[in-house]
């Protein structure tokens, strides 16, 4: 039977767990994020019995990310064999695929107890787009890059492994390195990947036209990075990239309180930028909304916010359906991306947990309204 993953591991001191574990085990307000956290880790196969000790200390932001990748694979009814661990994940059936998770993380000598990912939710836009919009880059093509290199003891890499010989290889990453981490979405990872920009310009009619830019580099500061990761030769085994901004801890925290997981005397909201449907429209449109003001029709899943980047010169590509439930993103001939939007595309999003009463819910949509009438104009 599993435990709690909020059950100390075996010989460790609470002191010595990370500051965002002890954050959330100790919180009230994360009540119903403990308990979907826990009511999805009932079912996870922990094979090398090493999760709940990384889930409390350094490895937090990653196992996180598993556990929701895991609950989104299963939400959509994919048979998982965990009998091996790695890669994370191998889906089964008439198309199966390996999948390995992997996070950016702080820099090198920089502990995750020194880098308040957190005040994300205080200041989510960087002091300086351009800067942290490079720093993403490289840190994505450094954590893609460690897993292509990576190789185990008998000299295999993942796709080489018997038990995912000829099964399509596929990289899960989500950024953590720095506060704002979570601001980037799939705009300049795209470019990254394919070594291809879209320029948005006007026509006479000022309809919105997108030009596609060939991109050869990344540049930060004095380094360099080629770019078209997919078409390099390293990448022949990598069938696609999953990304997401929003395998978090918020997420659990919303949805669990959707189910009912949480106090009375605390409300949840959330604003943020989302898919402008308006073929003219180059910004993304403001929303927000109060969880659980709405019918269960309307509620979350955990494959919302997961997006799938098809590696169109793989050697071995994922089967159509492979990860239906995923926002999907192909490259076509003519050098645009053609991305199939399956759920709500919200790009960047902040949660508020607010705690009050019987006065949490209105406090809860005042911000709500303020956040909109703030943002009435970005259209």
């Amino acid at each position: 039977m599993n435990r709690s993953l909020f059950d100390l591991a075996r010989k460790l001191k609470l002191e010595k767990a990370s500051r965002e574990f002890r954050d959330i085990r100790e919180a009230h307000g994360h009540t119903a994020t403990r308990r979907l956290m826990d009511e999805v880790f009932v079912d996870f196969p922990d094979i090398d019995h090493s999760f709940i000790r990384e889930f409390q200390t350094a490895g937090f932001f990653a196992r996180v990310l598993e556990l929701a990748l895991f609950a989104a694979l299963r939400e959509q009814g994919k048979e998982l064999d965990r009998t091996s661990p790695a890669p994370d994940f191998v889906v089964r059936g008439d198309a199966p695929v390996a999948i390995e998770a992997t996070t950016t993380n702080p820099p090198q000598g920089v502990l995750a107890e020194d880098v308040d990912i957190a005040s994300a939710v205080r200041r989510l836009i960087p002091d300086d787009l351009e800067a942290a919009e490079a720093e993403f880059v490289f840190q994505i093509g450094k954590a893609l890059r460690r897993k292509l290199d990576h190789r185990d003891a008998q000299g295999h890499a993942y796709w080489e492994k018997p038990h995912v010989e000829r099964v399509p290889f596929v990289l899960a990453v989500q950024s953590f390195h720095n506060p704002s981490a979570l601001f980037h979405t799939t705009g300049p990872l795209s470019t990254y990947l394919y070594g291809i920009r879209d320029v948005p310009t006007r026509d006479r009619q000022s309809s919105l036209v997108l030009n596609s830019q060939i991109v050869t580099e990344h540049r930060r500061k004095d380094k360099t990075i080629p770019s078209g990761l997919f078409a390099q030769p390293e990448a022949e085994h990598l069938a696609a990239v999953i990304f997401t901004n929003s395998a978090t801890v918020s997420k659990f925290s919303r949805m669990g309180t959707e189910r009912g997981y949480g106090p009375e005397d605390v409300a949840v909201a959330r604003c943020g930028a989302m898919y402008n449907p308006d073929p003219d429209a180059a910004q993304p449109v403001p929303f927000g909304y109060v969880v659980g003001d709405y019918g269960p029709e309307e509620h979350e899943t955990f494959s919302e916010g997961f997006h799938v980047l098809h590696n169109p010169w793989a050697r071995t590509p994922l089967a159509a359906g492979a990860l239906d439930g995923f926002t999907d993103h192909r490259l076509q001939p003519d050098g645009r991306l053609l991305t199939t939007i399956r759920h709500p595309d919200y790009f960047v999003s902040q949660t508020m947990i607010i705690q009050g009463g019987k006065a949490a819910l209105p406090m809860a949509r005042r911000r709500v309204q303020q956040y909109l009438a703030g943002n009435a104009g970005r259209r």
